[in-house]
Formats: structure tokens, sequence, C-alpha cells
């Protein structure tokens, strides 16, 4: 019996034993990171023996000699930060490039794998599409919504598939694997709000989340007030979430929520969207209509505001907005003008700018594009 096996076991023990029972954060956690840390010991023993193979068989083979090469340097982590795509290629945080053949019109999300695959999330036709590192394309796969959700170290990407299973692609897998389906009253797909890890997603009714689903199904999620997670922080310990307030009823309010004291630790009803950066110390914002949004702020833990930045012009637009790394953002900028969508009639450009929303840097210099309420001429990875 491998160890992998022996996991799948014994969470379904687990799950079985506690069964309809709501969890708490501790319970999800504890499971997260018992997967995660036997995965590293995994990992780090297959290394090992390999490494072990590679220095010790030219020995052999030479009769003994020591002299064997040096071990090849690991590969450096990629950066962390957005990746954009406009025009047909994909730039990636190092700055590398990557051609792909989709036209952002179609494109409504964009994620990147630590393995280097990109998955967009297609409008037209409504599917999700997996291409390689090097942007041929690997597979497409019918969806219920173009929509998908990441993890927040990248290792994961899942969707709701045309069937209403969920399909999760992990990371140095070829085939995305699949768990149930988010069972609702009304027909409907259920919605992916966070994945944790390949095996733990947050699911909901789209207001409201309120279930763990795993490969066993869907047990109840406790918090202490109801909410919608948008964002995990890289260390899981924080939930970027939104919800129901009169303060606002159009947009509602946003909060920083633990889930392992499951309470809620900062609020504000002036932003919506949050999304953590890289090294979780600070959120990005926005709120709007249309795919549009007047400005682009960042705030700290306590969701006190850091900086703003708004585009110069009386009709000028955020369309998208993402990290760049820790202390800088990536912003999608349109001069927007009333045009038909198939129609080159507006500016387009982005703009990376500093965490108090100071110094904008033009990185793609204004060309022409399509109107921002059906396109976005600039997709930010999620």
């Amino acid at each position: 019996m491998t160890d992998e096996t022996r996991l799948t076991d014994e969470l379904t023990r687990r799950a079985e034993r506690v069964h309809a029972a709501p969890l708490s954060f501790e319970s999800v956690r504890g499971r997260a990171q018992t997967i995660r840390r036997r995965r590293r010991a995994a990992a780090a023993t297959g290394v090992a023996a390999a490494v072990a193979a590679v220095v010790l068989l030219p020995a052999v083979l030479s009769g003994g000699s020591d002299r064997s090469a040096p071990d090849p340097a690991p590969p450096a982590p990629a950066p962390p930060g957005s990746s954009v795509l406009h025009d047909g290629v994909v730039t990636l945080p190092d700055g590398s490039t990557v051609p792909v053949d989709v036209d952002n019109a179609d494109v409504s999300q964009m994620g990147v794998l630590t393995d280097g695959r990109i998955v967009l999330a297609l409008a037209q036709p409504q599917s999700i599409r997996v291409y390689g590192a090097d942007g041929s394309l690997d597979d497409t796969y019918p969806a219920f919504a173009n929509e998908i959700t990441v993890s927040a170290d990248d290792g994961a990407v899942a969707w709701v598939a045309k069937d209403r299973t969920v399909r999760v692609l992990t990371s140095g897998t070829a085939e995305p694997a699949t768990l149930p389906g988010i069972p609702l009253q009304n027909q409907t797909s259920g919605n992916i709000d966070a994945v944790l890890d390949a095996e733990h997603l947050l699911v909901g009714d789209g207001s409201t989340t309120n279930g763990l689903l795993t490969s066993t199904g869907i047990e109840d999620l406790r918090t202490s007030e109801d909410l919608r997670v948008q964002d995990v922080s890289p260390d899981g310990d924080l939930w970027a979430v939104s919800y129901a307030a009169p303060e606002d009823p159009q947009f509602g309010c946003s909060g920083l929520y633990d889930p392992g004291a499951q309470t809620m630790v900062a609020r504000s009803c002036d932003t919506s969207g949050l999304r953590f950066s890289p090294d979780g110390q600070h959120l990005l914002g926005m709120r709007g209509d249309n795919n549009m949004y007047g400005e682009v702020s960042t705030f700290d833990l306590d969701l006190e505001q850091v900086g703003t930045f708004t585009p110069t012009g009386k009709t000028a637009v955020v369309s998208r907005a993402g990290w760049a790394d820790a202390t800088h953002l990536l912003v999608g900028v349109t001069d927007w003008k009333l045009g038909l969508a198939d129609v080159d009639t507006n500016p387009w450009s982005l703009v990376r700018v500093g965490l108090g929303g100071e110094d904008p840097e033009v990185v793609t210099p204004e060309g022409p594009g399509r109107n921002p309420e059906f396109v976005a001429e600039f997709v930010v990875s999620e």
C-alpha cells in the first residue's frame, strides 16, 4: 500500500467519523498542513534518492572514482507576482514571455501554475483552456461557468465542469482530478471560493462560503458570521472576505477573518475584492461596475488605507489590477469612450505603481483597444 493510499484511507475514515458535523478551521488547516508535510517529506526522500543515484552511479561505472560531476543547481523559484495576457502574449513576473493563440475578448480569467502551465477561463466558448509552459495548447475542458480559482501558492487551479463536478489541476500532474459537485437546490453549480490546496476547497452558494469540499464530499464549515471568502493569505492564517451589511447595500463590506480564532479582525465598507500581496502584508481592493473601476487602493492588515492610484483623465478607468511584487501593483488602464466591443476606439496601457500609488511607470505604452465594458485588453493572473 502506498503512502498516498494510506493517506486517502485515513482521511476517508476520519470524514466518516465526523459525518455531518460542522468543521472548524482548525480541522481544515490541520488536514491541509498534514498533507503538505507528508508531501514535502516524500519529495525530500525522493530527491535525496535521485541525487544519490546521480552521484553514485558514475562512480560505480568508472571503477570507484570520486571525480563525479557537481550536482546541478536546483532551478530558481519563480518570483511571486502576477502574469499579464495582452495581444496574444503572456508576460511572466520574471519578464519572460509566452505566446498563446487566444483573443483577450474571449478570456475572463487567467492563472499560471508553478510548473509554467497557463490556465485560461474562456467565455466563448465557455471552457477552461490549458496551455503548456511553451504556449502550446495542452487541452480544453468544457465548463459550467467561465471561472477559475487558484490556490495562494499557484500550485492548483479549480473549476466547475460542464457536468457540475469540480475539477482540480495540480502543478506537475497531466490531468485534473475530479471531486464531487457542490450540492445546491436551484440547479446551479455552486461556487469555488478558495483553493486551500489540491484536496481542500472552500465552496459556497455565491453569497456565503459554507462548505469544505474534498474527495469524500462536502462538509459544513463553521464561521462566526455569514461571509464569502475572496482570497486566502499565503500562510493560510487570514481570509479576505465580503459580507452583506446595511452600511452598503449595493456592494456590501469587506473584512479580514481569522479562521483559527473564528473572528473578524478588521472591517471596511469602503472597498471590495480584497487580494493579498505575495508576502501577505498588504491587500489591494477595487470597487466599480461593468468591469471598470475608478481607482485601485492598497491596505494594511488593519484595513487602513496605504495608498491609492487613480488614472488621469475624465474618462480614464482601471480595468484589471494585480500584484507585480510585494510592494508594486500592475494596473491595466484605459481612457474609456463609448464604442462597440469589437472596434479599437479606446487607448489602453499597463502601468506599474508603488504601494502608496506613487511613481507610476508605463510598462506597456498606450495603444488602441476595445470597450472595457466587454474586453480586458490586459488580463492579470489570479
